[in-house]
């Protein structure tokens, strides 16, 4: 099944990124409510088992995960990640950790990222844009301790909840923000997956969103970065795309 807004706007839906600045298209919709993707409906099947091999990987860990680096945009509490997958780039002691859960990712189309978030409680994330319009971003429930208004997501205006084994699909690229004002954690299996129409350039926009996003780790760490001319910044992000 082709999702309406792939049939119908042939022209305007062209790349966009966030380091070049101006807005999304505005033709897409915040979820994607049409998609009728196979992987998900296998997804949400072995939930189960994707869960228990999730959980067992925390416990290896201690519970421990990695604070997500930009931290400018929590409002208060703390957000924390797992990778399996960063834009193309593979976790390999994460993904042999969960076997089932790895070769279900193997088979998604255009899967280009694919980790854990977690949502401390009393969490609040920042209403930000995502960093391209040529993925769709899938939230997989994990854990979801309450409904709306404690726990949920908005996209462009747009607010929803989680389910736990379900999936919630939107685009990153329109300002949205989350929150768990909840006492417990929230865990979402987030994966992204390039649009059908850009498959051919997931290669490409791998590269350019990986090195944008290790551009502004760098940032985060070193403020006055920020404060360089754009054409620097440009160049290093054009050095970021063929190192990292």
């Amino acid at each position: 099944m082709i999702p309406a807004y792939e049939k119908n706007s042939p022209q305007s839906l062209t790349p966009w990124y966030c380091y070049k600045g101006g807005e999304p298209d505005p033709g897409l919709p915040a979820f994607f409510d049409d998609v009728n993707w196979q992987w998900i409906k296998d997804g949400e099947k072995k939930f189960s088992v994707i869960r228990t091999e999730i959980e067992n990987l925390l416990k290896q860990k201690h519970g421990i995960l990695e604070p997500y680096f930009h931290t400018s945009l929590i409002e208060t509490g703390k957000w924390e990640v797992v990778d399996f997958y960063f834009w193309n780039k593979k976790h390999e002691a994460h993904c042999a950790a969960c076997p089932e859960l790895a070769q279900w990712l193997k088979e998604i189309p255009g899967m280009t990222t694919a980790g854990v978030s977690r949502l401390a409680p009393h969490t609040e994330i920042k209403p930000h844009p995502g960093d391209t319009n040529t993925i769709a971003r899938c939230h997989f429930g994990l854990v979801i301790p309450a409904g709306l208004p404690e726990c949920g997501i908005k996209v462009k205006g747009e607010t929803r909840a989680w389910e736990e084994g379900k999936f919630t699909v939107f685009c990153d690229s329109f300002i949205h923000s989350a929150w768990n004002y909840s006492d417990q954690f929230r865990y979402v299996l987030i994966i992204d997956v390039v649009l059908p129409r850009f498959i051919e350039q997931q290669k490409e926009i791998s590269k350019n969103v990986r090195s944008f996003l290790r551009l502004q780790e760098l940032m985060e760490k070193r403020p006055w970065i920020r404060k360089l001319p754009g054409p620097i910044l440009g160049m290093m992000r054009h050095f970021f795309k063929f190192t990292s």
